[in-house]
């Protein structure tokens, strides 16, 4: 897994992601786009053949770093959570 910030302004932040799994920067887009001062969060699939994503965030007020940081850790806590239920539904 690889990723590098191509873009970064006060209120935009983009990434190129390489080799991860797409339905983890779904999970992030979806908890990002909770937070108010978002106006827009989107993963796109650059190319399919080397799994190259990118990642978007604009704000409207909120650092776009803070934001992607803050949904990273709510993504996680999310999985936590789940992955207790689920162990507790299945008897492990």
């Amino acid at each position: 897994m690889h990723a590098e910030v191509t873009h970064a302004k006060d209120k935009e932040l983009e990434f190129r992601i390489l080799d991860m799994d797409i339905s983890v920067l779904y999970i992030i887009q979806h908890e990002i786009q909770k937070n108010n001062d978002v106006k827009f969060a989107g993963v796109i699939l650059k190319h399919p053949l080397i799994r190259e994503y990118m990642l978007k965030i604009l704000t409207t007020k909120s650092d776009p770093q803070k934001s992607l940081l803050d949904s990273v850790d709510l993504a996680v806590q999310y999985t936590n959570d789940l992955s207790g239920m689920l162990k507790l539904t299945l008897g492990n």
